[in-house]
């Protein structure tokens, strides 16, 4: 059976009929029905192809070797697939399984030291943060921010996160809007949340020094009238990778070919349908 993989950048994928799609600020990958042409000179096949996805959702494809949410994001494509597309569904299910074990054998920590670290380099002048996201990636920025006494605000749409917010306050962005708070204050934006709204919660603290940026979509723009720093700044002001998380990184790719083989002579599970995938 023929499992195919095409590299493309967002918006340079050509559209094929039939196609799913599953879209990320860094890529596009189009699981495409069997037998189309390919689509970009880059294309890989079967074992190459599923380990190449899988490095992608591991997030040693991504400019933070390690990088989680990623894996978020395919968890929630895979989620959003129809009923009709129950094949693919199981090969995304394997894809998920099998990142999870190479992630939690070999690459435990490496992303939320990464954005938790670059996020860290912009708070030495603020007394205050006010962390907006309750999702994979606000919960692994959030213990390097308390440091030096900050006063640490958490928003979020719901009564209360999934996870606990030690060290910080809790917050609805959408309730007590009248409420001023005090101190020299960052914002960090970890969820997709519309300009508009960012800009409203802005409004509730008399001192923005900054906002970090970490939603990386092209269609939301920057906050207005306050300093930003956006996504792509804080992957350019990273440094080489350490020379541990390249020797975890290797070895995770060397779970993942052992991955990719065990996937290349498994039973044939699927005889007809998304056999291809163009990324």
């Amino acid at each position: 059976m023929e499992f195919s993989v095409v590299q493309s950048a967002p918006g340079e994928g050509r559209a094929v009929a039939g196609a799913v799609v599953w879209r990320t600020c860094l890529r596009e990958i189009a699981f495409v029905p069997h037998g189309t042409p390919a689509l970009n000179p880059i294309t890989l096949h079967d074992e190459a192809a599923y380990a190449h996805l899988l490095e992608v959702i591991c997030g040693l494809a991504s400019p933070i070797v390690g990088e989680t949410e990623v894996m978020a994001q395919f968890k929630s494509f895979v989620a959003t697939l129809p009923v009709e597309f129950a094949d693919l569904r199981q090969i995304s299910e394997r894809l998920l399984l099998d990142a999870r074990t190479v992630r939690a054998r070999h690459l435990t920590g490496l992303g939320s030291r990464s954005y938790g670290s670059a996020v860290r380099r912009h708070l030495h002048d603020c007394s205050r943060v006010a962390l907006i996201g309750t999702g994979i990636l606000a919960k692994e920025v959030l213990p390097f921010l308390p440091e030096h006494g900050r006063v640490v605000d958490v928003w979020g749409r719901r009564d209360s996160p999934d996870w606990d917010v030690a060290g910080a306050t809790y917050r609805r962005w959408d309730r007590d809007a009248a409420e001023v708070l005090d101190g020299r204050c960052a914002v960090v934006i970890a969820a997709p949340m519309a300009t508009a709204d960012v800009t409203r919660l802005l409004r509730r603290y008399t001192e923005v020094v900054r906002a970090i940026d970490l939603r990386g979509e092209p269609h939301l723009q920057p906050p207005p009238g306050v300093p930003v720093v956006t996504l792509a700044e804080v992957f350019s002001a990273i440094a080489t990778a350490a020379e541990t998380t390249a020797r975890q990184a290797a070895v995770a790719r060397s779970a993942i070919r052992d991955c990719a083989r065990a996937f290349a002579t498994r039973a044939k599970l699927y005889p007809s349908g998304w056999h291809d995938l163009c990324a």
